[in-house]
């Protein structure tokens, strides 16, 4: 049996993204305001269709695609929708702190402790994963490129943003699981 702490996690890179961010805007940084242009927010969405082209093609770990692509689509979200809302709008400052307190509950909460796992707890796990599968992690990623591009449709980002990080939880420690 491996130990836990050899095994690698999910999403820490996004944790601190969605920190970062919510820093930058709480402080009104200076920085802020490159994010808002063109080129920085296009370049995000690329690297977000790259790492999604790994996990797609399996070129790169879970762990290490989810984080990417959630980072980058993270950054292109905030680029992209930020000009076309009013100076103040309270969903950049709320939303990247929920998708970190989320992420880190998942993290710490459900994935650091899936080797513990009774068997009931992981027959339950195995069943979610069965009746989840047609909502695979890639097809969400492809949802959340779409809801991107759908800034009228403001809360679309956040709900699929939120199925993303729950599947990618799910998933991770079903690798986990199935290590020991």
């Amino acid at each position: 049996m491996q130990n836990s702490r050899t095994l690698p996690t999910t999403m820490p890179i996004f944790i601190v993204c969605c920190l970062v961010l919510t820093t930058l805007i709480e402080t009104q940084n200076a920085y802020l305001p490159l994010l808002n242009i063109e080129v920085v927010w296009v370049a995000g969405a690329c690297v977000a269709v790259l790492f999604l082209g790994a996990g797609v093609l399996k070129l790169a770990p879970g762990s290490v695609w989810h984080d990417g692509f959630a980072c980058s689509c993270l950054w292109t979200w905030y680029g992209y929708w930020k000009p076309m809302f009013s100076e103040g709008s309270p969903q950049f400052s709320v939303f990247p702190v929920y998708f970190a307190l989320l992420s880190s509950w998942m993290l710490f909460g459900f994935i650091n402790r899936s080797p513990r796992f009774d068997w009931e707890s992981q027959e339950a796990l195995r069943y979610f994963q069965t009746y989840l599968s047609r909502f695979d992690t890639r097809l969400i990623a492809g949802l959340l490129l779409i809801c991107l591009a759908l800034p009228e449709h403001y809360l679309s980002f956040p709900l699929v943003m939120t199925f993303f990080i729950v599947r990618s939880a799910f998933q991770r420690c079903l690798e986990i699981i199935e290590r020991l």
